[in-house]
């Protein structure tokens, strides 16, 4: 026994040894990074590292630091030539892309976070529309850190509902698993306000087209199961009504016959009008709000799919749905009947509540 407590307490001993001590007073950690093309197939890493000033311990800004170089990893230990503490990458938990350099592909960028031990698999990512440096150097926030206003961005709209979520580890097992593409947030400054201004779809590693915050909504719903978000429909006398979607549940099924096989999506929602332009009797008009909101997103829901069809990219994954569905799949047959798959779309709707109003 005490030669069992003896080997327990050496190998504890030797196991304090296996990694590096590093001090975060000594070392800068930086909450979010952008790359951007360059010339020469070259790519722009830029930094934003807080920077508490020492008359104002309460006030952070930002120490922007930009390379240019072939690899990232040969820029990082560049910028640590200019500074005091080397860099970190351990809080790094957004990464920002320039729509030109994910056009030509993410998969190198990715694969050093990949790789890096250090890097959380739960960082999220995103995709500018324009340079990503030009985001960073914005004073789109003065009384919080860059970094952290961008996360809580981006984690504040997946946790509502309105934005499909997507971090590093989703992203890379879109893109490597089979019947299914990526896709990420697409962001856009003006007047230096950050907005979410919808999201940019990926065939493999290449960003191939982007769409609206309202088609992004919509295809949470054809995604997942949610209970969050509104739906705004328009009736025949021209006004608006808005429904708040308290449940709705999405399931796909195959059909298949000798010659091909088809997909049926059937999108239930349960919802409550929170929102009126007009002033209507419930007993009567109901069933029209009903009816209006189900042709409006089976209408705008097959136009998606078809775009999606049209550009050859699957982010709903059904290739994916249809692969656990049929012995034998093959990707490449798969992705030459995917622009002539036969997809329908069943959209039920129903009114449970009206509020406190009645």
């Amino acid at each position: 026994m005490n030669r069992f407590f003896f080997l327990l307490l050496t190998t504890c001993f030797l196991l304090t040894a296996c990694v590096k001590q590093q001090i975060i007073d000594r070392i800068t950690l930086f909450i979010v990074c952008s790359f951007d093309a360059a010339t020469n197939d070259q790519i722009e890493f830029t930094i934003a590292a807080p920077k508490v000033k020492s008359k104002k311990p309460d006030s952070i800004s930002n120490q922007l630091l930009s390379k240019v170089a072939n690899t990232s990893v040969d820029i990082k230990e560049t910028m640590d030539f200019q500074l005091t503490r080397p860099t970190n990458p351990g809080r790094l938990s957004v990464m920002l892309f320039g729509k030109d350099l994910a056009a030509k592909g993410l998969a190198k960028e990715l694969d050093v976070a990949l790789r890096d031990a250090q890097a959380s698999r739960k960082m999220y990512l995103a995709v500018v529309d324009g340079e990503a440096k030009n985001m960073l150097q914005a004073d789109f926030s003065s009384d919080e850190e860059k970094g952290m206003f961008l996360f809580n961005l981006l984690d504040s709209n997946m946790r509502s509902g309105v934005l499909p979520k997507q971090n590093l580890h989703e992203f890379e097992y879109s893109l490597s698993g089979k019947g299914m593409d990526p896709f990420l947030p697409l962001l856009k400054l003006e007047h230096d306000q950050v907005m979410i201004s919808g999201l940019a779809l990926f065939k493999d590693d290449k960003y191939v087209q982007s769409i609206n915050d309202k088609e992004m909504r919509l295809m949470k719903l054809l995604q997942s199961n949610t209970k969050l978000g509104s739906c705004e429909v328009k009736l025949d006398d021209g006004s608006y009504v808005t429904v708040r979607n308290t449940s709705s549940k999405v399931r796909y099924r195959v059909s298949k016959d000798e010659k091909s096989e088809s997909v049926t999506i059937n999108l239930n929602l349960k919802g409550e009008i929170n929102e009126s332009r007009t002033v209507f009797s419930p007993s009567h008009e109901l069933q029209l709000i009903k009816k209006s909101l189900e042709n409006e997103l089976t209408t705008s829901g097959m136009q998606l799919i078809n775009l999606f069809k049209k550009e050859g990219i699957d982010p709903l994954g059904l290739g994916d749905f249809v692969r656990s569905q049929t012995r034998n799949w093959n990707e490449d047959e798969w992705e030459e009947e995917y622009p002539t798959l036969n997809v329908r779309l069943n959209v039920t709707v129903i009114i449970k509540e009206m509020g406190i109003k009645k």
